[in-house]
């Protein structure tokens, strides 16, 4: 488990609170309300006790995987829930149940998307180093086949200049002088079509950027990694020594 939250995170601790609230509200409805059409239109197709269970698991679920590294689980349960109630209130003013229903439907559906729609933001996982020294910590960057950035930790934000929330989400290129983006791109397209890197583990000597646009010597060890969701790099990056000079 991270020690990590992020923009993510947030929305997450939102559902998770709201869904806690809503798991009270349904556990202790007032007798006099049991008979209103929300209310009966719930209790028509499981009891309110059952979806007062559901939306407590999902709140605490999504609390618990605000802080861990891959939170795809509380996501896709939280949307499932949100959109399910919509439809659930927009079928019921079809049926006559709830006239009105299209109205709590709506917004449900329209929650429902706006968690799905965070869903696809990077998810901003923060290495804090790599085992050895810790005297000399490594400059860690993951990214994805796209060599879009999905991992900084903060020596990286502390050589390049750029922040973690920053970083997460932009291109590799970023960090790169403009003469040697377009050989990295062709670079990323080599290894798609390959399906391995040429240069995984050796140590590459190359310029790196930082965001004031000085121009510095350092290293850089890369590793291609497959999986179902497929390739990722991760690149152990050290500064080389030398005087850094201000970029054209």
């Amino acid at each position: 488990m991270l020690r990590r939250i992020g923009r993510r995170g947030a929305s997450l601790a939102f559902v998770g609170l709201l869904g806690l609230a809503i798991a009270a509200s349904l556990e202790f409805v007032p007798v006099e309300q049991l008979g209103t059409p929300a209310y009966a239109t719930l209790s028509a197709v499981a009891p309110l006790k059952v979806w007062a269970l559901v939306w407590g698991l999902t709140g605490a679920l999504c609390l618990v995987q605000m802080f861990m590294r891959s939170d795809r689980v509380a996501f896709a349960v939280a949307t499932a829930l949100l959109l399910l109630y919509g439809l659930i209130y927009l079928i019921s003013t079809f049926t006559g149940d709830n006239p009105r229903g299209w109205v709590g439907g709506a917004v449900w559906l329209a929650f429902g998307g706006w968690i799905a729609l965070i869903a696809t933001w990077p998810e901003a996982v923060t290495v804090d180093r790599l085992p050895g020294d810790a005297t000399d910590p490594a400059v860690v960057i993951v990214a994805d086949a796209a060599g879009v950035i999905r991992s900084w930790n903060p020596e990286a934000a502390a050589m390049f200049g750029w922040t973690t929330e920053e970083a997460v989400g932009r291109p590799l290129t970023i960090l790169m002088p403009s003469r040697f983006r377009d050989q990295h791109t062709a670079a990323l397209s080599r290894v798609c079509s390959a399906g391995r890197s040429d240069l995984a583990g050796r140590v590459i000597p190359v310029a790196g950027l930082h965001r004031d646009g000085t121009e510095f010597a350092m290293t850089l060890t890369v590793n291609a990694w497959h999986s179902a969701d497929g390739i990722t790099y991760t690149g152990v990056i050290r500064p080389a020594g030398g005087r850094s000079v201000r970029a054209e």
